[in-house]
């Protein structure tokens, strides 16, 4: 579960998406690291890619078959990640890519956090090269090309492949892979815009708003029901925790998400304090229907 230090840096609607990062537990290894850790984050490459770019990662140090280090953002937080996952090009270009996205929104001339906002606009001349000062130049740069970038290891910066702008060609080669388990908890919480079997694979469409990106999975790993089924409670934890508990969560936005919470049970309670007691009642007594179409109360 994301901490508030690294909450308060993000979009409250990317914030969900920590709830991906696995805490695992605390590592032998740490005492490598120059004071203890208060959580441990296994990351994939996206993530990984994505927090180097956005706020940095510090102590980075590789041991055996693994890479261990910090988050800038919050020493407290240290993160593992396999080495044979970091060298994905793909992962690596769909990570900055989102660092890109989410740095721009820091940049808000309305901005509470003007410090933010400036730290903000350095990681973007950094990523990028340019050297824009205010969101609305950073946003007319980067809305037309976005779809349009690729990061070079030999410029060390994202580049703008110009031949597939011109051609209206987005380059979408990114997809993230998705475990079984990952896949549910998108499908839980209501995010996958399109999916569609392609040969061996399901290919489709993360949406977050306001950001999206490309996935793939092998069609035979969504089968597997008890993938389903951590997914989908991942996912209701995710809407109730994350979501309901919080007090600034009104409006449209807490109505789609209880909307989103009756679909994946059997329940249809209209109000946030309901739907909590019956998480705190039920919650660990959930498992997966007959159908693999709902979460249901374990008899």
């Amino acid at each position: 579960m994301p901490s508030v230090v690294l909450s308060m840096y993000l979009s409250p609607v990317f914030v969900f998406g920590l709830f991906l990062l696995q805490v695992a537990p605390i590592f032998a290894q740490e005492q490598l690291l120059s004071m203890p850790c208060r959580e441990v984050r296994t990351l994939d490459a996206m993530e990984y890619w994505f927090w180097d770019a956005f706020s940095g990662l510090s102590e980075v140090q590789d041991l055996e078959q693994e890479r261990l280090g910090r988050f800038v953002i919050d020493p407290g937080i240290c993160f593992r990640i396999a080495l044979i996952n970091i060298d994905n090009s793909q992962q690596k270009n769909a990570g900055i890519r989102q660092a890109v996205s989410e740095l721009i929104m820091w940049t808000a001339d309305d901005s509470p956090d003007k410090e933010a906002a400036e730290r903000a606009i350095r990681r973007l001349e950094q990523i990028t090269g340019e050297g824009f000062d205010t969101y609305t130049e950073w946003g007319a740069w980067w809305e037309p090309r976005n779809n349009y970038v690729l990061w070079s290891d030999e410029e060390a910066r994202l580049i703008v492949i110009i031949s597939a702008m011109e051609a209206g060609e987005p380059i979408h080669h990114e997809a993230m892979v998705l475990t079984a388990e990952e896949y549910w908890f998108y499908a839980g919480r209501g995010w996958i815009l399109e999916s569609n079997p392609v040969g061996r694979y399901v290919l489709g469409t993360v949406l977050i708003p306001p950001h999206d990106f490309n996935f793939r999975i092998l069609e035979a790993d969504l089968v597997n029901r008890d993938a389903k089924e951590r997914g989908y409670l991942r996912a209701l934890e995710n809407m109730i925790v994350g979501g309901l508990l919080s007090p600034a969560l009104l409006g449209d936005s807490l109505e789609s998400i209880i909307a989103q919470i009756a679909t994946l049970t059997e329940e249809s309670y209209v109000d946030r304090h309901s739907w909590v007691a019956w998480w705190n009642t039920n919650g660990d007594r959930l498992i997966l229907s007959a159908s693999g179409n709902r979460l249901i109360i374990r008899q």
